[in-house]
């Protein structure tokens, strides 16, 4: 059973790494969510220990906060499109140029905030101020 647990974690990991290597930019990595993601590896490590304590049990822990990371940090922009979080499973989409409904840039603080509207949702990347000028750059390559 274990081992079909850490299936569930490890599939969607990797899944995640290999759609990362096509970014060309990424989302920016707020710090609440790295704390977050420490918190959580705090909390599952000591549920491990009271728990399981097994080798299994610690390889799990290690797998759902690589998965979290993932989720959390590896969405982006493509030279194709963009890689988004769905929010419904822990797959990150691809989402072509061609298939946008919508899509639009709002600056804030040191914040650029990338709105975007596919597939009836919306999905809104957060990226640095310095990224401005390749993802505009990006986007009229691609005559958006």
């Amino acid at each position: 059973m274990k081992i079909i647990v850490l299936l569930m974690f490890i599939i969607p990991t990797i899944y995640n790494l290999t759609i990362h290597r096509k970014n060309i930019i990424n989302v920016k990595k707020k710090p609440i969510f790295g704390f977050i993601i420490a918190l959580f590896a705090v909390c599952a490590s000591m549920l491990c220990y009271r728990l399981d304590n097994t080798i299994l049990g610690y390889t799990i822990v290690v797998a759902s906060v690589l998965l979290i990371y993932t989720i959390s940090f590896y969405p982006g922009i493509r030279k194709d499109g963009f890689n988004v979080f769905m929010g419904g499973n822990p797959f990150l989409k691809h989402i072509s140029f061609k298939d946008l409904n919508d899509l639009s840039l709002k600056k804030d603080n040191n914040n650029l905030d990338l709105i975007i509207k596919a597939y009836g949702s919306t999905y809104i990347q957060t990226y640095d101020i310095e990224n401005k000028d390749m993802i505009l750059a990006n986007l009229k390559r691609k005559k958006i």
